[in-house]
């Protein structure tokens, strides 16, 4: 059958709706494929029974921002009677997504579908959390530089949605998320998922600088034609917020003092003084810290700066401008726990700006009783909360909830939102 499938134009019109991107491939295209035997369903949208075996295909090497082991793309292969006595098989392997069923002499039969199995197979999202913690206290195990994961093939015609995870985490962690989001059709045919990877241990104004540097070099490459919409979890939510603020000079010599003097190239310079991105079409803040958490003042804060490293890289690029970073003690580089305190100055500085796109902010409550007086166990809702968003949601959740079905609801709504308007900017 895949030799066959080696010529589906005998099966099938390569482009049927004329979005210009074929429904079928051939196996020389891909670097390897894996049938789905034991599908696990947890999500029903990404499946649909029908006619055909759901594969696994990897795509490697796919480009700059292409998981390193290639992407993982699903496939269907279907064989049905072709010639005038209708005894034979022609086979094709079918992009499920794209193309719903195909034609018999019964009529239309729809095409099975699994898309779960290739997010369960992908590598886009990183490892789980221990390895962001192990990151966090020891950051020469963070493999390479900062950078943007896509978890599909490049899709122009698709907006990006850029999720950016925080403190001691990965991508891993937006998995079910991220499932259940692709579980809807309309948000499926209209939305791309990126992830931002980095080490969390860093200071945070050097992460919004790495963040910043990834995104350029992803539009760089491959010209999204819609403005991105950016999620951000927890310190995630700080470093997207950077992403369309200004910062100006004057403004970042209240917190450091001589930096408007150093070098444009000066890389905590860059890192204090930016302008908005205008690529950027609205941010979601999950369980966002804008204003600290007393968890980085509190013993536990005191611990955690005890034991966490910063990258070797970072420290032998930006040491000799220790001074110069806010919240630095001793001439010291500070940590991202230095920059989550409530006195933190950067964070003062950064909260007074207002982002120059609509914002969303989506809040967790452990318990119940006074909004002012709550919290999610790690951020009070006065640091979460922003005046100036376009909506808020609390939700009764912990730090961790960004899979909770109100929280991927609200999302959602935020995403199908702006479908409904046209403009997911």
């Amino acid at each position: 059958l895949l030799q066959d499938a080696s010529r589906p134009e005998r099966l099938l019109a390569p482009d049927p709706d004329g979005a210009g991107r074929p429904v079928t491939t051939t196996p020389d295209r891909l670097a390897d494929l894996t049938p789905v035997l034991n599908p696990r369903v947890t999500v029903p949208g990404l499946h649909r029974t029908g006619l055909g075996l759901p594969m696994v295909g990897r795509v490697f090497p796919g480009g700059a921002n292409a998981p390193r082991a290639g992407f993982q793309v699903p496939l269907t292969l279907v064989a049905l009677p072709q010639g005038p006595a209708q005894t034979c098989c022609a086979a094709a392997l079918i992009d499920p997504e794209r193309l719903g069923a195909v034609p018999t002499r019964y009529g239309e039969v729809a095409v099975a579908m699994d898309l779960e199995a290739p997010i369960d197979a992908t590598k886009a999202t990183g490892p789980g959390r221990r390895q962001g913690l192990t990151t966090m206290l020891r950051p020469e195990r963070f493999a390479g530089r900062p950078r943007i994961v896509f978890l599909q093939p490049f899709d122009p015609e698709k907006v990006p949605v850029v999720l950016v995870h925080g403190l001691m985490s990965t991508p891993r962690m937006w998995a079910p998320l991220v499932k259940s989001l692709l579980a809807d059709a309309p948000i499926r045919d209209r939305y791309q998922f990126w992830f931002f990877y980095y080490p969390t241990s860093q200071p945070i104004p050097l992460s919004a600088l790495q963040l910043r540097e990834a995104l350029d070099a992803a539009v760089r490459i491959d010209h999204p034609r819609r403005p991105m919409i950016l999620v951000g979890h927890s310190m995630g939510g700080i470093l997207a917020r950077a992403q369309v603020s200004r910062i100006t000079a004057t403004e970042a010599e209240r917190i450091s003092p001589g930096i408007a003097a150093r070098p444009a190239t000066n890389p905590v310079r860059r890192a204090l003084i930016f302008e908005p991105r205008r690529d950027i079409g609205r941010v979601v803040f999950m369980f966002t810290p804008h204003r600290g958490s007393r968890i980085a003042s509190n013993r536990l804060g005191l611990w955690g700066k005890r034991l966490t490293r910063l990258p070797r890289w970072l420290i032998n690029e930006v040491a000799h401008y220790a001074h110069l970073l806010p919240d630095a003690h001793g001439g010291r580089l500070p940590t991202s726990i230095h920059n989550l305190a409530p006195h933190s100055r950067f964070l003062r500085l950064l909260d007074e700006t207002r982002p120059i796109v609509p914002v969303h902010s989506i809040i967790g409550a452990r318990r119940s009783g006074p909004m002012e007086r709550s919290s999610d166990g790690v951020v009070a809702y006065r640091s979460a909360h922003l005046a100036t968003a376009e909506s808020e949601l609390v939700i009764p959740a912990g730090h961790s909830g960004t899979a909770h079905p109100q929280a991927i609801a609200e999302l959602r709504r935020i995403l199908l939102q702006a479908i409904a308007d046209d403009r997911p900017w």
